[in-house]
């Protein structure tokens, strides 16, 4: 039985790599469940015992490259200081940003804007749930007294938003930079010093 469940979970993961690399050089709508049973080397049967349609399998394409880049929350129970733990996330989400994965599906939902769903589809799937797993960290730190934090959403959001920095903006337009993993741990570690200086609780007295 254990033999059987490796097989299916190979299955699986072959198929979601394949919809994941068709999706960024196909688009969202070009992409057929055919060609990606196809491309995964798989029956259609097979492609729909896995996946219940395109955007069942576009949300797991979503899902596996968060978990590739340890953006669930689930990867840092380990780290116990609050600094050390903000720092890791930053890191890991900075890297995704410039991916060349990340940045085809960027490209790709924007294509995609007002034809189908998949703007929701990404967005539920990807920057929601990553929000959501920090929302929850940092409400955790408040309540903790690490942080002093009225509203933790807002928070979350311009962390986030900080991220984002130029290195993603010019990898989206397609604007030549090389950066390097040095260049984008300096850049997440500055903005999680600037995150913490606003909102750090202070020590009494």
């Amino acid at each position: 039985v254990s033999r059987g469940r490796g097989k299916s979970q190979e299955k699986r993961q072959l198929i979601v790599k394949a919809a994941s690399e068709l999706f960024v050089e196909q688009g969202y709508s070009n992409t057929s469940m055919d060609t990606i049973a196809r491309e995964a080397g798989v029956s259609k049967q097979t492609l729909y015992s896995h996946f219940g349609g395109k955007e069942q399998l576009f949300t797991a394409a979503i899902d596996s490259k968060c978990d590739e880049y340890q953006l669930d929350s689930t990867h840092r129970q380990d780290i116990p200081d609050c600094r050390h733990y903000l720092e890791d996330f930053a890191i890991h989400f900075a890297r995704l940003l410039v991916s060349e994965e990340a940045i085809g599906i960027y490209r790709v939902c924007a294509s995609e804007a007002g034809r189908s769903n998949v703007g929701k589809l990404f967005w539920e799937a990807g920057p929601a749930k990553i929000r959501s797993g920090l929302i929850d960290y940092l409400q955790s730190q408040v309540e903790a007294g690490v942080l002093h934090i009225e509203d933790t959403e807002l928070a979350a959001t311009q962390l986030t938003a900080m991220l984002h920095s130029k290195y993603h903006s010019r990898a989206l337009y397609g604007v030549d930079e090389s950066v390097t993993q040095e260049d984008l741990q300096y850049y997440a570690r500055s903005c999680v010093d600037l995150f913490l200086r606003g909102y750090q609780a202070t020590s009494p007295g």
